[in-house]
């Protein structure tokens, strides 16, 4: 913000500089119009004050952060590449630019535009936390969606009960990022948000049914401790047996007892299964749905996803270009 210079630092700056230090880069740092003077540039730090900022130099006097010598002005365009991209712009280079800078044709203030140029300085600054406020939210917003994509087959489980505290978890924190989102947004992104929201929703009622038996079936591939060796003999015979039982209630009736019964028993001489694993694998392989529907809902659902949150972020990189 303007208020963290001195006046006399916006004197030395502005004084000595009349266009943007990015090399050849004709903009101008203020001009008038209507007889009043719009500010347009933007105070950039060589080496950033904060200690995880751009080119933040651990040994360099906290005196001189603020102060003429550590500061130069950029137009709108060039003052986010520099600092978002910190390892192509060196303090080096950024000193040559100050350099440069300085010995362009300046001006001094009259006493009169001061408190113009300030209040200038001030808006810009504001203009730029906002937009750096937009950013964070539009980026928390995609960070939180993306987990549901793993979560949706248990991808990164070890049981049933710990998918559901991930998608618990997962889910406060997605909705701590739509709330941000319906806050700070405009209609056409809450709008788009929304649109994310109710795919996370499929992707999580998707878990809720298919997830515990993709990581019982992860677990039962796994139950095989010599997999060179071919599959163990108790492996086999259990795949085979849930193989029967689903191909019983592919008609869409109930699992006839026996074969039930039959799977169960062979699941329980696997090594390494709990019985939640059991539970979970006679559960989906006694669905009247075929394993292709789940897998055919899943794509489904991950394509609507994906589709949902590249809208998403097409519009917030626009929302970012054009934000005032």
């Amino acid at each position: 913000m303007a208020r963290s210079y001195s006046e006399k630092t916006i004197k030395l700056l502005f004084g000595s500089a009349s266009r943007c230090a990015y090399p050849e880069c004709p903009e101008p740092l203020v001009f008038k119009d209507r007889g009043r003077l719009t500010v347009v540039a933007q105070v950039a730090h060589i080496r950033s004050e904060m200690p995880n900022g751009p080119r933040h130099e651990l040994n360099y006097d906290p005196a001189l952060l603020n102060s003429f010598e550590n500061l130069l002005l950029l137009c709108g365009k060039h003052h986010p590449p520099v600092d978002q991209h910190e390892s192509v712009y060196a303090v080096e280079e950024l000193e040559e630019w100050k350099a440069a800078q300085t010995a362009q044709t300046g001006r001094v203030l009259p006493a009169s535009e001061l408190p113009e140029i300030i209040a200038g300085l001030e808006k810009v600054a504001h203009a730029q936390e906002r937009r750096a406020a937009l950013r964070s939210t539009w980026e928390s917003f995609t960070a939180a969606a993306l987990p549901f994509l793993d979560h949706a087959q248990g991808a990164t489980s070890r049981d049933a009960s710990h998918l559901n505290e991930q998608v618990v978890r997962d889910r406060r924190a997605f909705n701590v990022a739509i709330a941000a989102v319906l806050r700070e947004g405009p209609p056409g992104m809450v709008e788009l948000a929304v649109a994310v929201r109710d795919c996370c929703d499929a992707l999580i009622r998707h878990a809720n049914i298919y997830g515990p038996g993709w990581i019982a079936w992860r677990a039962l591939d796994e139950a095989n401790p010599r997999p060179s060796l071919g599959k163990a003999p108790a492996v086999g015979l259990a795949q085979y047996q849930l193989g029967a039982l689903i191909q019983a209630v592919s008609g869409g009736g109930p699992a006839p007892e026996a074969v039930y019964l039959e799977a169960e028993a062979a699941l329980q001489e696997v090594e390494g299964l709990t019985a939640a694993h059991v539970h979970d694998l006679l559960e989906d392989a006694s669905r009247p749905e075929s394993r292709r529907t789940a897998v055919d809902d899943l794509n489904a659902a991950r394509e609507s996803f994906y589709e949902a949150l590249e809208q998403f972020e097409k519009a917030a990189l626009a929302h970012l270009a054009s934000a005032p």
